[in-house]
């Protein structure tokens, strides 16, 4: 289905289930015509992207998901005749899930022979004149799955969730591995036998670094020094934290400098004692916080002075309606970027769910040579917001490449 959005052809895109020659497994595909008789089938693991005939495609698709169906019986046969104490004991699984991957499958099937509407949709690609291979898009940064995105699942399947569905790495949540009781150790370990990186977002609610209540200050500058203890064992490279806000929501922001500084400057000098580095972030406009603007977190770092001290980008929290690359050029000191959508009311939306200009947005950061985690709470289980956020931004990258 097509539609005109200021002059340019507007498409709906498909998911789908394919082989991918590079990664050599199937993955999640994302299915989009082009402006001509081509579309493109693009891998959300490994960003491969090829141009293909739409035609011929539908037709391959279908007759291969036909197929599939057709010699299930034959397949579950020679299952139980190999090996029947397997099948038997893995049938009671995938009785529950095979109607619901049968019918997903089925579903975009129908999608592609007959389109339905849906929510996201995005100028047409634009496609060489004949099927092939399309270049591969350069990337300097590492693409991040935030522990949020999958709250429900213990650290270990995180971890597993990144490695298939192509992510460089994993952001974890110091809270989410503290209230699971989750082994540093070991998962520091698992990461490096993955070939996966790691930061940590420090603790955060609950907590003010810069309070003008002493108790509350302590108690927060402990949370932090934990945090950076609970980093180390890891082995991540970056510690992430909140700066500090007002204790009277109504008060002085300038009272509040001098505490905020010197707790930044104790935790970094603690980090530096482990090999880390700290990123700050910059907080959205609302009542008490006053590290908003690049001005702000400019600022911030020159009075910190420390080396291992940066800020982080976070692209939800950009006072709405502000040109986002003009903010991102401002930034003086940018070490990492937390990426997701929003709108005039809620952050931290999935890629594509609000009315962020995300592909300025990356445009603006293609010369970025640190780590863009992805951002978004899932509080079921299940990987789709992840894979989701995966697919959306390969497509948002690969197309801020042909902007650039």
């Amino acid at each position: 289905m097509r539609e005109m959005r200021s002059g340019q052809a507007v498409d709906e895109r498909y998911e789908v289930e394919l082989f991918c020659g590079r990664c050599r497994r199937t993955t999640a595909h994302l299915v989009a015509s082009g402006t001509g008789s081509l579309s493109r089938v693009l891998c959300i693991v490994c960003a491969r992207a090829v141009a293909v005939d739409t035609l011929q495609f539908m037709e391959q698709y279908v007759d291969g998901v036909v197929r599939r169906l057709l010699a299930k019986p034959f397949e579950i046969k020679s299952e139980f005749a190999r090996s029947p104490r397997d099948f038997i004991t893995s049938l009671p699984g995938r009785v529950l899930t095979k109607p619901f991957r049968v019918a997903a499958e089925l579903r975009a099937t129908m999608d592609i022979v007959r389109p339905r509407r849906r929510s996201v949709r995005r100028p047409a690609p634009i496609l060489p004149s004949s099927p092939g291979e399309l270049p591969p898009t350069e990337r300097h940064c590492q693409v991040l799955l935030s522990a949020p995105l999958l709250w429900a699942h213990p650290a270990a399947e995180i971890l597993e969730a990144a490695r298939d569905l192509g992510y460089d790495g994993v952001e974890f949540w110091a809270y989410q591995l503290t209230r699971d009781g989750a082994d540093p150790v070991w998962l520091g370990e698992r990461a490096r036998e993955l070939g996966l990186a790691l930061t940590l977002h420090a603790m955060s609610w609950d907590l003010n670094l810069a309070s003008q209540l002493d108790a509350i200050r302590a108690a927060s500058l402990a949370a932090l020094h934990q945090s950076v203890e609970l980093a180390a064992r890891l082995h991540a490279r970056m510690v992430v934290m909140h700066p500090g806000h007002t204790t009277d929501p109504h008060e002085d922001a300038e009272v509040y400098w001098p505490h905020q500084v010197a707790a930044i400057r104790e935790i970094a000098d603690h980090a530096v004692g482990h090999g880390l580095k700290v990123g700050v972030e910059h907080m959205e406009p609302r009542q008490g916080e006053y590290v908003i603007t690049p001005e702000d977190s400019n600022r911030l770092m020159r009075e910190v002075a420390r080396p291992n001290v940066g800020t982080v980008l976070d692209v939800a929290h950009i006072p709405w309606g502000e040109d986002e690359p003009a903010f991102i050029a401002h930034l003086q000191h940018m070490v990492h970027v937390h990426l997701s959508d929003a709108d005039g009311i809620r952050l931290h939306l999935p890629l594509g769910q609000g009315g962020r200009d995300l592909g300025r947005v990356l445009t603006a950061l293609r010369g970025f040579r640190g780590a863009i985690a992805l951002e978004g709470f899932s509080i079921g289980a299940g990987r789709d917001l992840a894979r989701w956020n995966k697919a959306q931004f390969e497509e948002l990258w690969r197309e801020s490449a042909a902007v650039s």
